[in-house]
């Protein structure tokens, strides 16, 4: 098949660029001759992977230069992170600010199912910051599928850039089964930007700093997003949101991780404990408690002092599980409380 320079490709040869990007691993969804946005959103990953001006667009220099190299899918780079992030025992609690709280309800292979403080529900994978596999909010709900090579390892390692697919399906189900569903296509394209020094409620950490982009983005919703992930808490610490104009439309940040897992017995023991901690160590001190009925042991450790609102005493503090690894890093930051309960995590008071 001949191809002619600075001459637009016929469908045909447009299904032979769709051909060799499938076998390469890019998936330029069928190879029916059409420039859709799958197709162009392949070819500009490509680009990118080969060296090549990024435009998306199918030439006769790219199919030149696809027919003159073997075809080889881009490797996948395992990453492992300090502690593994797609460790969630069920019970475990993330309050944000805003009082958000995203609690782990159940963990089965490769999903891990959320509940939220006002009640919204929804299922990941493994892993902190990859889009969700599902979601209901109210009668709305939701299903997504990513291209994403299920062994590609999370968070990106530093310098490393990461492209992939979504299709995503919302609709009511309050409208009966014959609901109309909208339908969106996004590519998303992550990577690692580096370590940065965080401060928030839960205390200050360095965190690695994780940015996601993804287009086109639904109205209304983010474009690109930042997180600031912290290995040793195998999650994120805070996280902004931006639409396509560049401006900022959220920002969460960490109040608490609360470990979840074990009888009442042994929760109410641990919380105690962190309670006699959080009145007599000074910053920088810890402790060893062992449960006096079982086999577990934590570190509770004081990380520093300050006042909070209306003056009342204020402390930052982590927990951490011994024994076997990973040992997961639980973070938060207690306020004294009144009566019985003497310390508190803001926004549970």
């Amino acid at each position: 098949m001949p191809v002619l320079p600075d001459e637009p490709l016929t469908p045909d040869q447009i299904a032979v660029v769709q051909s060799m990007l499938a076998t390469r691993g890019y998936n330029p969804g069928p190879a029916d001759g059409k420039m859709g946005p799958n197709t162009s959103r392949a070819i500009a990953r490509f680009q990118r992977d080969s060296g090549l001006a990024v435009d998306g667009i199918a030439t006769s220099t790219l199919i030149r230069h696809m027919q003159g190299q073997p075809a080889i899918a881009p490797q996948v780079i395992a990453v492992e992170a300090a502690i593994p992030s797609g460790l969630y025992p069920v019970g475990t609690r993330f309050v944000y600010s805003g009082v958000e709280v995203h609690s782990v309800t159940g963990v089965k292979g490769g999903r891990v199912s959320w509940e939220t403080s006002i009640g919204d529900h929804y299922v990941t994978g493994p892993h902190f910051g990859l889009p969700e596999m599902e979601w209901q909010s109210g009668t709305w709900k939701g299903i997504a599928e990513s291209t994403l090579p299920p062994e590609t390892s999370w968070p990106p390692n530093e310098g490393m850039d990461i492209y992939f697919d979504v299709t995503s399906q919302e609709w009511n189900e309050a409208k009966g089964k014959n609901a109309k569903r909208d339908v969106n296509d996004a590519s998303w394209s992550c990577s690692n930007k580096g370590a940065k020094g965080v401060k928030v409620p839960a205390g200050t950490f360095k965190a690695q700093t994780i940015l996601c982009e993804r287009s086109p983005a639904p109205a209304g919703a983010w474009q690109k997003r930042i997180w600031y992930y912290v290995p040793a808490t195998g999650h994120f610490v805070r996280r902004h949101d931006f639409d396509g104009a560049e401006l900022e439309i959220a920002k969460t940040e960490l109040v608490a991780i609360l470990p979840g897992g074990g009888s009442k017995t042994l929760r109410k023991a641990r919380e105690g404990a962190i309670h006699d901690a959080l009145d007599r160590l000074a910053p920088g001190k810890e402790i060893v408690w062992r449960n006096p009925v079982g086999t577990e042991s934590y570190i509770i450790r004081v990380n520093s002092r300050f006042d909070g609102p209306g003056g009342k005493p204020c402390r930052t503090y982590s927990i951490t599980q011994q024994g076997n690894l990973p040992r997961r890093e639980y973070p938060a930051v207690a306020c004294q409380g009144e009566g019985k309960r003497r310390w508190v995590i803001p926004g549970l008071d």
